[in-house]
């Protein structure tokens, strides 16, 4: 995994209009975590690989006065993110990887990333990135869909055609503690939508059968929160 095939990869993706899909599939479980990550008038968040840039706008019209970054690698979804922005969100873009968050130490209050740090090149410095730049005190939250419990997600790397980090719940926790994060607990959010409706499922590369879309939705996101020390 480098970050050349990273970039390629997304800025692919990013004009094959794969971008705008990532609200669609994945508003509903962001909508659950922000709404209880206490986002105060002025707080300031940072969205790790954040795509279309569509939870960074969550994030900044969060609270009056609050705030977002978000960044990624890819500069063809950075573009995605500056094309889509609504003008009235204290949202901004920047292209970087999350080995080199070009932000000075304790910059945000909030650190949230969906779907996107598992295609870390470095997982243990990015992770180090992410808790340099979050203020004492600060909170950390990631979510993911691709985790060893939720076990037919094992097949993505080789129908995505990327690498991906697999880790289990445990082996999450452990990331977060190893870069310093404290009171690290993981939870299952289930998208409230239900797995949708069984006449409309169609089968793809990720999904064989009806059964396993069923099963992948019982799995859910998981959702990884620590907190800086003060």
């Amino acid at each position: 995994m480098t970050h050349e095939n990273i970039i390629s990869t997304f800025n692919s993706w990013a004009q094959d209009g794969r971008a705008e899909g990532m609200e669609e599939g994945h508003g509903d479980v962001v909508r659950q975590v922000i709404s209880q990550l206490e986002i105060r008038p002025g707080m300031q968040s940072l969205d790790v690989g954040c795509g279309s840039g569509w939870a960074t706008r969550l994030l900044a019209s969060s609270a009056p006065g609050a705030g977002a970054v978000g960044v990624d690698a890819s500069p063809e979804m950075i573009a995605r993110a500056e094309a889509g922005h609504d003008l009235t969100s204290r949202a901004r873009y920047e292209v970087c990887t999350f080995e080199g968050l070009d932000f000075p130490d304790n910059r945000f209050d909030r650190i949230f990333s969906m779907e996107a740090l598992y295609y870390a090149v470095d997982l243990p410095l990015a992770l180090a990135e992410v808790f340099r730049v979050t203020k004492p005190d600060g909170h950390c939250d990631i979510i993911v869909d691709r985790f060893k419990e939720s076990s037919l997600t094992e097949r993505w790397e080789e129908t995505c055609g990327v690498a991906m980090h697999y880790l289990s719940e445990a082996e999450w926790k452990e990331a977060l503690e190893a870069a310093g994060y404290q009171d690290v607990t993981c939870t299952r959010v289930i998208d409230s939508r239900g797995p949708g409706a069984e006449e409309d499922f169609e089968t793809s590369a990720h999904l064989a059968s009806w059964q396993e879309k069923v099963e992948l939705h019982e799995a859910g996101s998981l959702w990884i929160h620590g907190v800086k020390p003060a």
